[in-house]
């Protein structure tokens, strides 16, 4: 064995026995960290010599993984699996060593050592490691896990890497490239836009008729109203079914009420009946209710029970509140499944439903029931009852002893480190995965340990895996207490409002940026920055200036008012305006009379914005406690909503694109 592998795998023990010093003063910590930084840098630009004499200074450290990991990375080759594996088989279980296996995979994939790759691999979401994974069975003789793995990896709307083609070869030349497996996939295609994809797909299909399908299908994916000009009548073909229902989805979507009726005549004209347009006939009661069509009650209600899927179940209660027919929510709320009828959403609209047509007792016993909770249908029930919410702080209580034992978990020292580096992002995937590792208790006493340095998000995500939701001083924390309390009375916005919309917006995360592109505390879009920039007579040269905290909440809470003042001065149209903007919540305004603001809440099409809304009342009484004052009651804030204003000028949301209803 080499000397430099007799070094690592030396390192690799050692630094399994030695414990991060946490009695070290503060001068001590910065110097590790110090010696970290400089120790990575050496190792950027090579210098091996100086790399090693700080790594043997950062004996204990527990970032020192790292190193190793980075040092083994840079040096990858099949000699070295013997230290390799040792790395792995320390760290396999945190997201310290997932880079390093990643890489090591790869590299035995190049070199196929399939049997090796098959002993160090675990399931990965990469797609190339997927399919070299289905390589790796083929070359180790497992040829029927190999099939099974290339079937999986086949059924995608979107074409595969490269490193899949091998497999998909040996499955086609298996014969196990089934007529049914081609269509499936040209579905999924085809849904997910790819048409290339299809016209590449079509070559596994000889049959001339269906190559002609396919081509039909293509044109329909163009012209949807050509499925209505078709005789249908006895065609039994595996492309009907998908065909037919990919155009009439597509019509679904722009006019569900006149899809309705052309369907019933094309339906009636060629006899398409049965189960199997059972997919179709959901789809179009679905749309008809997410748009509040006129007849989508009755729509729903003409589909068999065993037919209706849970959300076109949801949807039928939806499309009875919002023509306030109680009768007809009791009657789809008793349609639910036992499940869903077990949820505090269903508990309460049936508690609703039963106190509307006369069942005053049977109501109160499940607002009864409800009340005592501190979540949103909780303080609804507490409303009907009068009750005072349930918003006591039950602080979590740990000994030394159990702050003293969670702080030697090796994940979360690694984590708190990279909290202290600010390399947040990486130190949130240590600290989630290292409370996976945890009891309750332990993750309590991680919460509390997150509290004290001032990692919100990772204290309140250590109370949801502890199960506990009465320390208020953790779960609502009070960050940027002077920014909001400016900026909240500059623009006579309630602070717990603005504290609300912050928590479920970032979690308090100050660097956060979200897959469409919104950055910061209050999640704002560059173009939607930019505007307000201009609002407040300045311009923003860089979107990156909207993390800057008190730059974002001065934003933030400039858009909050304007949402506020444009939609009824109500907190539940403006904060739905605040997450999926204001043009979309003018479409959802009843159109002629008033509507019960719980009623509009809960017949949101977007359940993001749904679920979104709710949270941020809620937590809005929560942070009105925590700031010293009595909850203002939810009934209270939410007036009924009224139809719209045509006068009433449109702004722009917040979040760019359009959000998939659901």
């Amino acid at each position: 064995m080499s000397i430099l592998r007799l070094m690592i795998c030396g390192l690799v023990a050692l630094f399994a026995l030695h414990l991060w010093p946490l009695h070290a003063d503060a001068d001590f910590r910065a110097g590790q960290r110090e010696l970290f930084l400089q120790a990575e840098e050496a190792l950027r630009k090579g210098q091996q010599q100086t790399f090693r004499t700080l790594l043997s200074r950062l004996e204990g450290y527990p970032l020192t993984p790292y190193l190793v990991g980075q040092d083994l990375e840079r040096r990858l080759c099949p000699s070295l699996a013997h230290d390799v594996r040792s790395y792995l088989e320390k760290y396999g279980d945190s997201p310290v060593a997932d880079s390093l296996r990643r890489k090591w995979l790869s590299e035995l994939a190049k070199h196929r050592r399939w049997n090796d790759f098959l002993q160090d691999y675990t399931p990965q979401s990469n797609e190339n490691l997927q399919c070299l994974y289905g390589q790796a069975l083929l070359g180790a003789g497992k040829t029927e896990q190999a099939m099974e793995q290339a079937r999986v990896m086949w059924l995608s709307g979107n074409s595969r890497p490269k490193s899949c083609d091998p497999l998909f070869e040996a499955l086609i030349n298996s014969k196990g490239l089934t007529r049914e497996l081609v269509i499936e996939r040209m579905q999924l295609a085809i849904n997910a836009g790819q048409i290339s994809l299809v016209r590449y797909l079509s070559r596994f299909l000889p049959a001339e008729e269906d190559k002609a399908w396919v081509a039909y299908w293509q044109s329909v994916n163009e012209s949807p109203r050509l499925v209505l000009d078709r005789n249908w009548k006895g065609v039994e073909n595996d492309f009907v079914i998908p065909v037919l229902t990919h155009g009439i989805r597509k019509l679904t979507r722009v006019d569900a009420s006149r899809t309705a009726e052309e369907w019933d005549r094309l339906k009636l004209r060629n006899g398409l009946i049965g189960e199997r347009f059972s997919a179709i006939e959901e789809d179009i009661a679905l749309y008809m209710s997410l748009r509040f069509e006129d007849g989508a009650l009755e729509r729903v209600g003409s589909l068999p029970g065993d037919l209706r899927s849970d959300r076109l179940r949801e949807w039928g209660v939806r499309a009875a509140l919002r023509r306030l027919d109680w009768p007809q929510v009791l009657h789809m709320v008793d349609g639910l499944t036992e499940r869903q009828k077990a949820e505090p959403r269903w508990q309460y609209w049936r508690a609703r439903a039963l106190e509307q047509t006369g069942w005053t007792e049977q109501a109160l016993a499940i607002y009864e029931t409800l009340a005592p909770e501190s979540h949103y249908f909780g303080m609804l029930a507490a409303d009907r009852l009068g009750r005072t919410y349930n918003v006591d702080h039950a602080p979590i209580a740990v000994t030394s002893e159990q702050m003293a034992a969670v702080r030697q978990e090796a994940g979360l020292q690694r984590a708190v480190e990279l909290f202290a580096l600010e390399r947040y992002g990486p130190g949130r995937s240590e600290w989630q995965k290292a409370l996976g590792r945890l009891d309750n208790a332990q993750a309590q006493a991680a919460a509390r340990w997150a509290q004290e340095i001032g990692w919100h998000d990772r204290a309140i995500t250590a109370t949801v895996v502890a199960r506990h939701s009465t320390d208020l001083d953790i779960r609502f924390p009070l960050p940027h207490a002077a920014a909001i309390t400016i900026q909240s009375n500059a623009k006579n916005l309630n602070p717990a409002w603005v504290y609300g919309v912050m928590r479920q917006e970032s979690l308090f995360m100050e660097d956060v940026g979200s897959s469409a592109g919104a950055l910061g505390l209050m999640q704002i879009m560059p173009q939607t920055g930019k505007r307000i920039a201009g609002w407040h007579g300045e311009q923003l040269s860089d979107s990156r200036l909207l993390l800057q905290p008190d730059r974002n909440i001065r934003f933030g809470t400039t858009y909050l008012r304007r949402q506020l003042d444009d939609l009824q001065n109500h907190y539940a149209l403006a904060t739905a305006a605040y997450n999926a903007g204001q043009h979309r919540v003018k479409g959802w305004l009843p159109r002629e009379n008033e509507l019960p603001a719980d009623a509009w809440v809960e017949t949101i099409p977007f359940n993001e914005t749904r679920n979104y809304v709710e949270r941020v009342l809620c937590y809005t009484a929560i942070y009105e406690h925590r700031l010293g004052n009595s909850p203002t009651r939810l009934s209270a804030r939410l007036a009924p909503v009224r139809p719209l204003n045509g006068s009433t000028q449109v702004a722009e949301g917040k979040e760019a694109g359009t959000p998939s209803p659901q």
